[in-house]
């Protein structure tokens, strides 16, 4: 007997850690599959970012031109005078020698040529490659929240949609009520002062009602800013607020046993290890910058100037190998080899800060979760009860044995458990969406 307990228990067990461990589930209709498209496609800000990502990839490419040679062409031209001469008997008469031309002409083809720079040239294009990477975790950052922000605004459509269906029916049970004590002041079996009581009611919800339009028309503006969409499709934003339809169990996260899962998948930890390999890169570089360079230079080309006919343009060429060594730049690259150390350092840092903020976030969540869900519970039974009392309270008011105060509290029951019940499903729901957005999970 005790053997199947332990089973039992034991596959009771198992089966709750991989519930938990299993992505979080949220519906995504298709209309809201869309939203997120045209945000990706329009939000000026992901536009942005693709720009910035290209001219870092442009960034890639410049760094590896350092080892291709360069080839130029190099004319001058100069007018001298005077110039040095002197005079040579020749033939019986003197002939005038230039040491200088008058007209002096230079022109070549150059072309410059790193040999070995002892790996600075690919240090730097690390450096910008890992700059890259850090761009494009970025991108997806921004797009990973834009589409979690559509989301919240489309699901907060559909609640104030269902809120105004409850705020309706409030309307309507009040204006009804309105009806009859007015016809039963004037038979003499009400009071001025209950038909005023129940007028002021009528108020107040329409206002409620007004205040849930301005609500609703705000975040349909929300989706317009991040779509770019003038009239965003959100025909099915109500299917997860149902009236009268029970909440599904949502489950919580496992953050011992599972964390090491979140912390893979969340994108600012992401960034901020992407972040640390860039500073990593940044003290290779420094580190290479007072390495010495050898280089091929030589250009060939024409110019005059040469003895004895010193106006005559000749064929010339020169070729040479050179060699730059540092030795002393001011402890510039030592104090710029601390500052990456230090950046890095930083950096470091930043992943431990990423990982504890993620950590509190999910236990945060899970104690939101546990009491929405609770809350959310206990709501669906208030309503039950609500409504089977306002019920009651309107047979009696129809019978004349119920005060105007008990027909009030009768109708504030129902309103405020329904209106409770879509608020709970609605944070519940944005509990679940942020969860997915803290593992990393793709919202669809």
């Amino acid at each position: 007997m005790k053997t199947q307990l332990f089973i039992a228990s034991a596959l009771i067990i198992a089966g709750t850690v991989q519930a938990q461990n299993q992505p979080v589930t949220v519906s995504v209709p298709d209309d809201l599959k869309a939203l997120v498209q045209q945000a990706n496609t329009n939000y000026p800000v992901l536009k942005q970012q693709q720009q910035q990502i290209q001219a870092g990839e442009v960034r890639v490419d410049i760094a590896r031109t350092s080892m291709r040679p360069n080839v130029n062409f190099n004319g001058n031209y100069t007018y001298i005078t005077p110039v040095p001469q002197f005079a040579i008997p020749l033939n019986g008469q003197e002939v005038i020698a230039k040491l200088a031309p008058n007209n002096s002409i230079n022109t070549n083809i150059s072309v410059g040529q790193t040999i070995y720079d002892f790996g600075r040239t690919d240090a730097a294009i690390r450096q910008a490659a890992d700059n890259v990477q850090v761009l494009r975790r970025g991108y997806e950052l921004t797009q990973q929240t834009l589409g979690y922000q559509v989301a919240a605004a489309y699901y907060g459509v559909g609640f104030l949609r269902q809120g105004i269906i409850v705020q309706d029916s409030v309307i309507k049970t009040a204006s009804a009520n309105v009806r009859l004590l007015v016809s039963r002041l004037q038979n003499g079996d009400a009071l001025q002062y209950d038909v005023l009581t129940q007028e002021v009611r009528l108020k107040v919800a329409a206002n409620r009602k007004i205040e849930l339009q301005n609500q609703l028309e705000r975040q349909l503006a929300t989706l317009t800013f991040l779509t770019g969409d003038s009239k965003p499709n959100t025909a099915q934003a109500s299917q997860q607020f149902q009236l009268g339809a029970q909440s599904a169990q949502v489950q919580l996260f496992d953050l011992d046993g599972q964390f090491q899962v979140a912390t893979t998948g969340n994108k600012d930890i992401q960034l901020a290890q992407d972040r640390v390999k860039a500073a990593e890169t940044d003290i290779l570089v420094f580190n290479r910058a007072g390495q010495p360079s050898i280089n091929f230079s030589g250009n060939a080309g024409y110019k005059n100037g040469y003895p004895l006919n010193v106006d005559q343009l000749r064929a010339n060429m020169a070729a040479g190998v050179n060699i730059v060594a540092p030795i002393y730049s001011g402890k510039r690259y030592k104090l710029q080899n601390q500052a990456a150390q230090l950046n890095l350092n930083a950096s470091r840092f930043a992943v431990e800060t990423a990982n504890a903020q993620l950590r509190q976030n999910i236990a945060q969540l899970n104690a939101d979760i546990r009491s929405n869900q609770a809350r959310l519970t206990n709501l669906e039974t208030q309503v039950l009860q609500s409504r089977k009392a306002l019920e009651i309270a309107n047979a009696r008011l129809r019978n004349g044995v119920i005060t105007n105060v008990e027909l009030q509290s009768a109708e504030t029951g129902v309103e405020e458990a329904e209106l409770g019940r879509l608020n709970f499903q609605y944070q519940l729901l944005l509990n679940q969406l942020d969860l997915k957005r803290l593992l990393g999970e793709p919202l669809f």
